[in-house]
């Protein structure tokens, strides 16, 4: 794989690693007596802490030229660190006086290192090329060489530079700056310094005539054979067919999911579609998409989808798509003609790539071994792969990517868990082939948080391109990497990260505003003028924030229809990332972005920003909104009580909390008060927000509505999974298509409650609400999840006018807010001491008490917190190694928190001593993989940039591991202990290795976990039932009793309570019939009773043969809870069990039955197919003669009801409970039962009065409708 030179591993038997520092039982002084050794490091090279902050010019600043002035600090604590390099560039030295009787020739260091990280076919074939005389070098010009150091500026300018960014300037990716030295110079530079490299492009010969005598012929990859790629699905004679019969992407892309399903369950074979059937298929997608399965099916009728209701039909969308890709007007980008010559564009009201086609990689196990014929020795067992597409679907998504070349380019390959090192090496092996779809091929670009993006390209297998269907427009591998983030421009970047840059144009994103060229300036970050030592990431006091005039914010504010302007904004735009905030100074008419030089992460030049309109788009991802309240969960928890607040705060407010809501619905439930439990599980649920988020899941995104990375990539190993929503793999995200029930339990009640059925009329909705209280009680007390109402949540920013004072804070809010002491609302400014925290919370420093002041100055700012400028370091690096480019900073004013918490050393803000010893970095950049890739041809540069790219596959994932370790430490050795210092740091780094290209060494790691393998997790931090067989963690004394510890009985107390309450609260509900429901089928049942009695016995059959359809259907259902499983042994053995009839859901409850240990997503899915069977599987509902295909299925509805009801009586009695489970009932026909409900109490809608006023509150639509989207 083509890798740079990494740090030099360390296996001296002398070293001393961090955990033998310890005994397995702490000692008094365990706490403080760690200490890393610094001469002991592991690496020869010493580990950069320098930041390049990927800004234009090429003018390096070395702000410190004393090399001895070493320090392991740097930006090793960030989690999520904006600057693109911490590593000093590669020198390039002068090269040795000739020496004629020196046989051996002297290889430049920087382009050996790259080379010798070739494979070994590579370097086999360049070695012959050399041989032959085929491989051509380029005189470097004396100038090429010239040391960037000569172009230093006074650091005391920084802050008054204004780069030019010229984005194509400085290629030659060396410098003379020591390890030490912040590589700042990309923001203080001017765009004439260097003359550029000679011209290289990705899959293009090298060299330009003028430099070479002979040019190279790159290899073909247009005539891949099937045998070299991965088939997803693929026949040369149909693929012809397609083509020929002008078959539209969407029936192809149906066809191919159903010959992915696995042989047990596929329906469909190639031998199965004929060339009348494809012919069938001709048209477009609107029209061909929906009657795929009737074509291909005889017998299949055409189904109810999901897909195709609520403005989510994705054949609709392609059609549009392909439409306005064909015109060429950037359209799909959110883009419109604003003049009629077409010259000039505005933003419109639509835009494209909001349809996904996603697939999952399974691993089908692994072959037998078997005897090789010559040697007889075993050949290692290989892992077999195969791909399950899912059906395209339109969920609101959109990226940069999908919007400029096509939904339909792109898939989404989710990949398993990978259990070993064999594992990921085979997984990349089989991501590194083409991947063939019908002729066409799609290759893997990106990776990240356990998913694969492939990318459709210009290759063919056995088809030839047509321009009708849009194969013109596709472009090679090559030229799309070129094209978003070229490396030649890039040179200076960290492999690992220029390989990470991908995920940019992935994320979910609206395009809002188009910027002129001119209008679109590169400025300076805010250095910090009182900091010791060189410069850090520390010191960028702007780190990851812009500006953007009020002309351009009022324009998003009227893009988006909200009711005030906004003042934050996260998003994207060129190669920048991070948060823009309002310029106050800047009064003109046109709109107007100033990028600092830390948001920049891909260069382009300025010829590249003005011939793509899709670089100048701001591309959204979320307007700054305040939420409240905050929740404290156990991070901050330990955090407090560490800095000063006594453990009985915690019990009190926990208290609060569960009497505000419990205790409020428990009398609530007593006068029946249907709207009031409506209303609570409405808001406590978050319904509103699910289903804002069903029908256009970047409104969460965009308003706020979801935690940051670190927090959400926290709560996976620290919150509870208590009635967390379902991220199904397939369609069924919302509402069964058929039946109309929801996925979500707090929105079932909800809709329940909307048809017009209450606890005490309604068993089954009793039920629900017991369930749902119990996750209520369970999610606050076992997660530690208690709301502080003096507490809220926004974006941090700094203020550029540098009117705040260092610990001072500026936050206004524009609605009512807890945080602020105003009930009237008399300007909404938070005044006095304020705690401030970010996820994750692992240090004593993690937690700050600042002081919120006021400032006439930054009044117009609201809805974000606002940090000084002045000072040594920034205030967001404080806070977990955060930053300005859209972290969220919670922030509680809290009085019996506020008053007792004391700020800890920022010592802690820092990494360990010497923790640079302890991990390896890749010091690769894009220049050196250039070097090594100007000698292969197409094919061979393809693949190791391919290695580049998917790298991550292959490396096993620590982070997780490393929390728990910190959770243990912290336990046994304290929250300020040396241990949990590094500890707390090293889960970091590993949380953002992905991107930094810095990983723990190897022997370190099997070190720190050998130590700890031996305990469990304190079980005051870990999830009910996962206690294991290890050791359990014993606290010394001397640390004074565990803040959860001394929680946990009066937490446990307060469960046991209110849990025994909750399951007396339906003892009164009513169990009889409900006779709004029954009243279809006893009519009916009436109706052919007369008949019968007049000897016409037609309406008695066919609703008997109703009746025993329903049944039957009802039958299927109980078997999901009595049928066989496989259940993996703990040796990993299969083996089969049936779970007794007795444990079935209809008998004993939802909790016995082995249908409950599957996932909750399969769960839905079998339970959806009972339901798709029930409304589809009638064959001839439509041939009835007297019952209408609606009054069949409104008897079916009301017959499942009365079947269920009666079943569960019976059921209940056998087994002495007084009542049963209704669910089936609900599940397939919640949608009917709920209008004959509504149409009993009057009403011809499924919600009923008083709800209707209640559909969306306004607490949820903030500031009257500010959060509408189109």
């Amino acid at each position: 794989m083509l890798q740079g030179s990494t740090a030099e591993s360390n296996n001296a038997r002398g070293k001393l690693y961090p955990m033998e520092i310890f005994n397995d039982s702490p000692s008094t002084s365990s706490s403080t007596s760690y200490a890393f050794n610094p001469s002991k490091q592991v690496s020869n090279e010493p580990i950069a802490t320098q930041v390049d902050v990927d800004g234009p010019g090429d003018m390096h600043v070395d702000p410190d030229s004393d090399d001895s002035a070493s320090s392991d600090a740097g930006s090793w604590r960030s989690a999520e660190s904006n600057f693109d390099d911490d590593e000093e560039r590669p020198q390039t030295p002068e090269p040795p006086p000739h020496d004629e009787q020196e046989e051996e020739l002297y290889v430049d260091p920087t382009l050996e290192a790259a080379m010798s990280q070739l494979s070994v076919e590579a370097l086999a074939r360049l070695q012959q090329k050399s041989d032959q005389g085929e491989v051509d070098g380029d005189p470097m010009d004396e100038d090429d060489g010239m040391s960037i150091a000569e172009t230093e500026i006074d650091e005391t300018n920084v802050e008054s530079l204004n780069s030019s960014f010229s984005a194509a300037t400085d290629a030659s990716g060396t410098t003379t700056s020591s390890a030490d030295t912040i590589e700042y110079e990309d923001s203080l530079t001017q765009a004439s310094t260097l003359k550029p490299p000679p011209r290289f492009k990705l899959g293009i010969p090298v060299w330009d005539d003028s430099t070479s005598s002979r040019r190279r012929t790159p290899s073909s990859l247009k005539d891949l054979a099937p045998t070299h790629c991965f088939v997803i699905a693929h026949s040369e004679k149909h693929a012809a067919w397609f083509d020929k019969h002008g078959v539209p992407w969407s029936a192809q892309w149906q066809i191919a999911v159903l010959l992915s399903k696995p042989e047990s369950n596929r329906k469909l074979k190639w031998e199965d579609i004929s060339e009348k059937k494809v012919q069938a298929l001709s048209g477009t997608n609107s029209v061909v998409g929906p009657k795929v399965l009737s074509v291909l099916f005889d017998r299949v009728r055409r189904r109810a989808s999901g897909l195709l209701t609520q403005g989510r039909n994705p054949y609709v969308e392609l059609d549009r798509e392909e439409a306005a890709l064909d015109k060429g007007t950037y359209e799909t980008l959110g883009l419109s003609p604003s003049s009629e010559d077409d010259t000039e564009l505005a933003m419109g009201t639509w835009w494209g790539g909001r349809v996904e086609q996603r697939a999952v990689m399974v691993n089908l196990g692994v072959d037998e071994p078997r005897k090789s014929m010559c040697s007889g020795a075993n050949r290692s067992p290989k892992v077999r792969w195969a791909i399950r597409l899912h059906q395209q679907e339109m969920r609101g998504k959109s990226c940069r990517f999908a919007r400029k070349f096509g939904s339909r380019r792109f898939i989404q390959l989710k990949i398993p868990e990978l259990r070993s090192q064999a594992e990921r090496d085979s997984l990349q092996e089989e991501l590194l082939k083409p991947f063939l779809l019908h002729g066409r091929i799609f290759r893997a670009f990106s990776t990240h948080d356990g998913t694969v993006r492939l990318v459709e390209t210009d290759e063919n297998v056995g088809r030839v391109p047509r321009p009708e269907f849009g194969d013109s427009r596709r472009s090679s591998f090559l030229d799309f990497l070129d094209w978003f983030n070229p490396l030649e421009q890039n040179a200076h970047q960290i492999i690992s990260k220029w390989s990470a840059r991908f995920t940019l144009g992935l994320s979910t994103s609206q395009p809002v505003l188009l910027f002129s060229s001119e209008n679109m300036e590169f400025i300076a970050d805010i250095v910090s003028d009182q900091r010791t030592g060189s410069l850090e990431s520390k010191h960028i006091m702007t780190d990851g924030c812009g500006r953007m005039n009020r002309a351009a914010l009022r324009l998003i504010q009227k893009q988006k229809g909200l009711q005030t302007m906004p003042t934050a904004l996260q998003g994207r735009i060129a190669g920048a990332k991070g948060l823009w905030i309002l310029d106050d100074d800047d009064q003109t008419d046109s709109p107007r972005i100033w990028i600092s030089a830390s948001q920049v992460k891909i260069r382009y030049t300025p010829e590249e920003l003005d011939r793509d309109p899709s670089r100048r788009i701001f591309d959204l991802l979320r307007i700054g909104q305040v939420k409240t309240p905050a929740r404290l969960s156990a991070q901050p928890i330990t955090n407090f009580a560490h800095n000063g607040v006594p453990h009985t705060v915690f019990s009190e407010l926990l208290q609060e909390s569960l009497k505000e809501t419990i205790d409020h619905l428990f009398e609530e439930w007593k006068t029946d008060d249907a709207v009031s439990m409506w209303d609570l599980v409405f808001n406590k649920g978050g319904v509103g927000h699910i289903r804002k988020g069903r029908y256009a899941k970047v409104f969460e995104r965009i308003f706020g509505n979801f935690r940051d990375t670190e927090e959400t990539d926290e709560s996976s190993w620290t919150s509870d999974d208590f009635g967390s929503p379902v991220d199904l793999d397939d369609s069924n995200t919302g509402p069964d298509p058929n039946s109309g029930w929801p996925t979500e339990l707090a929105e079932q009640i909800v809709e329940t409650f909307q048809a017009g059925f209450t606890p005490s009329k309604c068993a089954y909705l009793a039920s629900m609400m017991k369930s749902y209280l119990k996750i209520e009680v369970k999610r606050m007390i076992q997660g530690c999840h208690i709301p502080v109402k003096r507490s809220a949540e926004a974006f941090a920013a700094p203020d550029f006018s540098g009117t705040l004072k260092p610990g001072e804070v500026f936050f206004r809010s524009s609605q009512q807010c807890g945080l602020v002491d105003d009930p009237v609302m008399a300007d909404g400014i938070a005044r006095g001491d304020m705690i401030i925290f970010r996820y994750p919370i692992r240090t004593p420093s993690d937690g700050r008490l600042v002081r919120a002041v006021d400032y006439p100055k930054l009044r117009n700012f609201t809805d974000v917190l606002l940090f000084s400028t002045l000072g040594e370091r920034s205030g967001a690096s404080i806070l977990a190694g955060g930053d300005y480019d859209g972290d969220t900073i919670h922030m509680i004013t809290e009085p019996r928190l506020v008053t007792m918490f004391k700020n800890s050393s920022l010592n802690f803000a820092d990494p360990p001593e010497g923790f640079g010893g302890y991990v390896e970095t890749v010091a690769c950049r894009g220049g050196e993989v250039l070097a090594g890739l100007s000698s292969l041809n197409e094919a061979e540069q393809l693949r190791e940039l391919q290695l580049i790219l998917l790298e991550p596959v292959t490396r096993e994932k620590y982070y997780g591991r490393y929390s728990t370790m910190t959770d243990i430490s912290t336990y046994i050795y304290g929250y300020d202990s040396d241990m949990t210092h590094y500890l707390s740091y090293m889960f970091s780094n590993e949380l953002d290795a992905e991107k930094s290209g810095i990983h723990v060494l190897k022997d370190v790691w099997e070190n720190d976990s050998s130590h700890f393998r031996k305990w469990n997790q304190p079980a005051c931090l870990r999830k009910p039932g996962d206690e294991g067989k290890k050791k359990e963690p014993q606290r010394p004394s001397h640390l004074g009793p565990f803040v959860l510890d001394a929680l946990n009985p009066f937490a446990r107390d307060q469960e046991k309570r209110y849990l025994d309450l909750i399951d007396k609260l339906d003892e009164d509900a009513d169990t009889d019939c409900d006779p709004a429901l029954v009243a279809p089928v006893d009519q009916a049942d009436r109706r052919a009773r007369r008949l019968k009695g007049t000897g016409q016995d037609g309406m008695w059959d066919e609703l008997e043969r109703l009746k025993r359809f329903v049944e039957g259907n009802r039958k299927s259902w109980a078997r999901l809870f009595t049928e066989q499983r496989a259940v993996r042994s703990s040796q990993g053995s299969i083996r089969l069990v049936r779970t007794n009839s007795s444990t079935s859901q209809d008998s004993t409850g939802p909790d016995t039955s082995d249908f409950f240990q599957l996932p909750k997503k399969t769960q839905i899915q079998k339970k959806r197919e009972i339901a798709d069977e029930f409304w589809n599987g009638f064959d001839g509902i439509d041939r009835l003669v007297y019952f209408s295909e609606d009054e069949a299925r409104r008897v079916m509805a009301s017959y499942a009801y009365h079947h269920a009801h009666d079943h569960a009586r019976r059921t209940a009695a056998a087994n002495g409970r007084r009542k049963g489970s209704l669910e089936y009932a609900f599940v397939v026909a919640f949608r009917t039962l709920a209008e004959l409900k509504g149409k009993h109490h009057g009403q011809y809608s499924i919600s009923v009065d008083p709800f209707q006023n209640f559909m969306i509150p306004r607490k949820n639509v903030r500031d009257e409708g500010r959060m509408e989207l189109d």
